[in-house]
Formats: C-alpha cells, sequence, structure tokens
C-alpha cells in the first residue's frame, strides 16, 4: 500500500535527478582519480579484458560505479520522497532497475545508431535522447515501479 504520490512528484523527481548528478560526479570523480590502476585492470581481466593491464579501464570501472551509486541514490529518494511509495521494497527495487536498465540500453542504441553508424552530431542526439529517457523514467517509476497495487488486486 502507498499513501499517494503526490501533485508535485515531476518536480520532486527533477529535484532528485539534480542530486543524482552531484552523487554520481562524485563517485566518478573519486573512482577515476583515486582506484588504482592495478585493481581495476586484475578486475577487468576477470571479466575477460584481456589487455587491461596495458590499459587499465578506469573511466569505464568509474563510469560504472557512478552509475549505480546515482542508481541507488534516484531508489531510495524517489521511493520515499518523490513517489512515498510504501510496501515491500524489493519488488520495487527490481521494476526500478528494469525501467533505469531499459533507458540505458534505449539510449545506448538510439546513441549507437544515430551518432556512430550515421554521422549525426552527439549533441543533437544526446539532448533529445536524455528528454526521452526522463520521462520514460519518470512514467515508469511513477506507474511501474513504485505503484500500489492495482485496483481489485488487494487480498480482503
Amino acid at each position: 500500500m502507498r499513501s499517494g504520490t503526490p501533485d508535485d512528484s515531476a518536480a520532486r523527481f527533477a529535484l532528485v535527478g539534480c542530486t543524482n548528478f552531484i552523487v554520481s560526479f562524485t563517485v566518478f570523480y573519486l573512482s577515476f582519480n583515486y582506484l588504482p590502476p592495478d585493481t581495476v585492470a586484475s578486475l577487468a581481466r576477470g571479466f575477460g579484458a584481456a589487455d587491461a593491464a596495458l590499459h587499465p579501464p578506469l573511466a569505464a570501472a568509474a563510469n560504472l560505479l557512478a552509475y549505480l551509486a546515482g542508481m541507488v541514490n534516484s531508489f531510495l529518494l524517489n521511493r520515499s520522497w518523490t513517489f512515498r511509495a510504501a510496501g515491500n521494497a524489493w519488488p520495487q527495487a527490481m521494476r526500478f532497475a528494469a525501467v533505469n536498465l531499459f533507458s540505458l540500453a534505449m539510449s545506448t542504441l538510439a546513441s549507437f545508431a544515430l551518432v556512430d553508424v550515421l554521422h549525426y552530431p552527439s549533441l543533437a542526439v544526446w539532448v533529445p535522447v536524455t528528454v526521452v529517457v526522463v520521462l520514460v523514467n519518470y512514467f515508469g517509476c511513477k506507474h511501474w515501479a513504485f505503484a500500489g497495487p492495482a485496483l481489485g488486486s488487494q487480498t480482503r
């Protein structure tokens, strides 16, 4: 059960997005500048990157950690403050992750197709794709990830 989505949930969602930027940027900066390259290379080799010792994927590792930190921050703030969801957090977290991973895949595929293959200007693609991603994330969170039970599905 949940107490209902606040009328200002879109504004709250945008504010959470701003905090996500700060959290993600901080984690990226610290990870990129302070993770030991040897440790990153060892982890990358464990995932099959044979040349990781020559070119440790510091930026990729920092980006992954930053993305995960932003997702955790986003889940916690959106669940408790933006949408005021109640109930079991585990299914909500799984749905939230699915919405975010769908958006990540959609934006990556669009960027690859439009920029890398068709050679459109990167910012001309990134800006509208980001707008679509924000809308998909907002409506996916509001109507699925943090939505209350469907009418008639509650047991009496």
